[in-house]
């Protein structure tokens, strides 16, 4: 789809978000969470994230028909040169570009971001979504089996990573999202 507008999401795309989300909460295992979080609650997550990371959003006709966003693999300060990545889209979207576009503006703030290892945490059944992320270079790290239950199943889920750098000694400083020259 041309008409794709990928920008930094902002306070006023956060219910068209949760609603997307709150798709996959209750009706797939792509998300492990059970409730759909209150606006409140959500508002405050992504907040959390953009105070070091990219949040972004992709919009037709004003909408927003996705989103991704990078957030800390783990919190200890030796992990800021890894990070996990989340891709949610709308429904109605898949299968329309929009994922790799969002994955591809993601990757470029990544980069610049000195940040060399992607992670994503794949429910092991969301195939299509397992081969999105190989597309893009991802590689199984680990598979953990039978670790979530929802929707009256077992679910496995897959660890896939991506190394986007080289891990020279001493690296280059990590960059907080908000101190990039955008």
């Amino acid at each position: 789809m041309d008409n794709v507008i990928i920008n930094i999401a902002e306070k006023s795309d956060i219910k068209e978000i949760l609603e997307i989300y709150s798709y996959y909460v209750l009706n797939s295992p792509a998300t492990f969470e059970i409730d759909i979080p209150d606006i409140n609650e959500f508002s405050l997550q992504i907040e959390k994230i953009q105070n070091k990371y990219p949040y972004l959003t992709a919009k037709i006709n004003g909408k927003t028909a996705g989103y991704a966003y990078a957030a800390p693999l783990r919190t200890r300060k030796a992990y800021d040169y890894s990070c996990e990545t989340t891709i949610y889209l709308h429904h109605k979207y898949l299968n329309k570009s929009i994922g790799t576009k969002l994955y591809t503006s993601l990757f470029e703030y990544i980069k610049q971001m000195n940040i060399l290892n992607i992670y994503a945490c794949i429910t092991y059944a969301n195939t299509e979504s397992v081969l999105f992320h190989k597309k893009f270079g991802f590689q199984e790290a680990a598979h953990f089996n039978n670790c979530g239950y929802k929707h009256n199943t077992w679910h496995d889920i897959l660890w896939l990573e991506k190394i986007i750098g080289s891990h020279k000694t001493p690296p280059a400083p990590f960059i907080n999202f908000n101190d990039l020259k955008l």
